[in-house]
This record gives C-alpha cells, structure tokens and sequence, in this order.
C-alpha cells in the first residue's frame, strides 16, 4: 500500500510540474523589444527601466521590463533570479563597512556626511513588546569607530506603531522624524550626550483621526543631506480624498510651512500630480492628457518660485506616468495611439528643456510594440 501511495505522490508531483516547465520555457524567451532613441542624449536613460505588461487578450499576465540594452520577462525574474533592487549607495554601504550595516535594512533610516553614518530605528524592545526603544548607530569615516546608543521614545502608545521617516544633522544633534498613526514627531538626539534631549509635533491628528493621512514625499536624491522635510496632509471621506495639503519642516528653524499651489490647480486633478523634494525644494509635475506637462518649482518656505511648461505630444488611453529624479523629470506615455507604441521624454529639472525622446520598438521575434503598455518607470 506504501509503495502505491508513493507512485501515487510522484505522479501528482509530475503533472503539478508540467504547467512550470512550460512557463518557465516561454519566461526564457526574449520578448525581443527595447527602448530607442528618437531624439537627445542616450546617457539620459541609463538607469531607466520600464516594466510593461503585453496588452493582448490572452497574455494579459504576462509582464516584462525594457531598457535601452533590451528586455526580458519578468515572470522568469520573479521565479528564478533573487532580484537585487537595493539602491547604488546602499549596497557601497555593505561591501565598505559590513560590520556596521550589520541588521540596518530601513533605508530611511541613514544620514551621511564627509565625516559620518548614522542610522536610527524604532523597534520594539524584546522583552516589552508594547514598548519601542530608539536605537542610533554612528560609524566615523576615518576611524573606522562605531558608536551605538539605544533610548526609549517619548510620546509612544500601543497604538502609534512609530517608523524613522528621515535622519538629519544639525550641530551636535540629529534629528530623526518619524511617522506614526497619531501624526509626526522630530526627535532631537544629542550625539555627546547619547540620549533624546527633546521631541516636536509638527504634525497630529484630528479627532476624527481614521479620516486623515500623513504621507513623505519622494526625494529626488537618495540620502542626501536636507534642510527639509516635505510631507501631505489627506483628508478621506468614503475613501476619496476630500483635500490635499502638503507641508515644509525646516530641521534648523523647527518651523512648518504651508506651500501654496496657484489658483488655477484643481484636486480633482490630483491624479495627474507628482511631488517630490530634495534638500531645500519641492517639485510638482502635472501631466495633460491632451499632451505636454507642468512644472512647479517651491522654495523652502512654501513659496512658487518657477512655473514651466513642459512640451510633448501624445495621444494615450492610460494617464502618464512621471518621476522625477537626480535633476531630471521623466514621463512614460503607456501606449501612444499614433505611433503605436509606449514613449519616453525626459526634460532638465531647472531649465525645463527637453533632453531625450524616445520609443519602444520591436528589435526581433517577440511581443510587437503596438501591443506595449507601460505600467511603471523605475529610475535608479
């Protein structure tokens, strides 16, 4: 009886295997596409990819990323490759200083400056699961010295569940933001000391605490020093978003700003914005769906300090997509109807000119452009 049970389970192994092997058979082939250069500089899009699902009927689960050296499909990616998506800086991190980035995985949790590292987390303490303990590692750059400090968190309940937003450095100090359910605190960390030397609110909840959302924006620059935080205040009701508003914290003032978008900005285009900041700025793209984009530059203070029209032309179905990154600002048209195809443009953050254009095109057997869409932009 053993030996039919056995039969019986190698035999359902065989046929469970059977699907896999032809997936993993098709997954092998190369969908044959990569994104071409229409106009620009090519260097533009060296860290670009874009992942794209093929818009037909009966293959629409089947998604893979192009870039301008080619494509491959992703379900092969998922199934076999152990994907390491950790940014540049990070994985210099580990292979420079092992012993230090030992347990450190929050990214937004570092700071770095010529002469230090530190990173700072909230956890729970292990021996008091409703309790949470602030721990900073410090390493200096030219000694080589680490020096770590573990604090317990003001202003915590159970029901905060806290996370580190955002490390800075001002003075002798750092200053680590952290977002919880009940709203935003700055704690101010004294590194001579080893200890928390005060706490700001710079953002709290209102009663009505289930209908308001706190979110960070994007940085353009990953870990770079900021004199800023930029962050939005939602306001829900029966789950759209009722208001909108997004705030500047200056970590050397401790002051909050309110930034002021013109007039002619409606929220019922919110849809179509994308925010982000860097050290001393907050970017804002709006995309038309008639074609070309808008870009806001605000200082520090909340103020408008440049309003640029972005020119392009398309004519899509699916809303593009933008990113803004390392001084340049990314739009991914998901399938231009005119040209048949999914199209990049990229355009200078400061003086709004076009860079690069380009399509994805068809290099060999495989998937046909016209049947692209784009679904996401990576920029790394």
């Amino acid at each position: 009886m053993r030996r039919y049970l056995n039969l019986l389970v190698i035999l359902v192994a065989v046929v469970a295997a059977i699907p896999l092997f032809y997936t993993t058979l098709a997954a092998g082939k190369d969908p044959g596409l990569v994104l071409k250069r229409v106009s620009g500089n090519e260097n533009e899009i060296r860290n670009v990819k874009i992942t794209a699902m093929d818009s037909q009927e009966n293959r629409l689960n089947r998604m893979f990323s192009i870039t301008s050296s080619g494509s491959h499909d992703l379900r092969r990616e998922s199934s076999f490759l152990s994907l390491d998506e950790d940014p540049a800086w990070y994985k210099q991190y580990v292979k420079q200083y092992p012993r230090y980035m030992r347990g450190k995985t929050d990214q937004g949790g570092f700071y770095e400056d010529k002469q230090m590292i530190a990173y700072a987390e909230i956890k729970p303490q292990p021996l008091h699961r409703s309790r949470v303990a602030l721990y900073v590692g410090v390493l200096d750059k030219k000694t080589k010295k680490i020096k770590t400090m573990k604090m317990k968190v003001p202003g915590f309940t159970k029901q905060s569940y806290p996370s580190v937003w955002d490390v800075q450095k001002t003075g002798n100090e750092l200053k680590v933001a952290a977002g919880m359910d009940t709203g935003i605190r700055v704690y101010r960390v004294s590194l001579p000391e080893k200890k928390i030397t005060g706490d700001k609110v710079i953002a709290q909840r209102e009663q009505a605490g289930r209908a308001t959302q706190y979110t960070q924006l994007a940085e353009t620059e990953d870990n770079k020093p900021s004199r800023i935080l930029a962050y939005q205040k939602e306001k829900i009701d029966d789950g759209t978003v009722k208001e909108m508003t997004t705030f500047i914290y200056n970590y050397h003032t401790n002051e909050t700003k309110k930034l002021r978008l013109p007039k002619d900005i409606s929220l019922r285009d919110s849809d179509n914005w994308k925010f982000v900041y860097n050290g001393k700025t907050v970017y804002m793209a709006i995309t038309k769906k008639n074609g070309g984009a808008r870009l806001l530059t605000f200082d520090g203070n909340g103020k408008l300090k440049a309003d640029k029209k972005l020119a392009f032309q398309h004519q899509s179905v699916g809303d593009p997509i933008s990113e803004i990154k390392n001084g340049r600002v990314f739009f991914l048209i998901p399938n231009d109807s005119r040209e048949k195809a999914c199209l990049l443009y990229v355009f200078d953050i400061s003086s709004g000119k076009q860079l690069y254009s380009g399509k994805v095109v068809q290099k060999g057997k495989g998937v046909k452009a016209r049947y692209v869409e784009g679904v996401e932009l990576t920029i790394k």
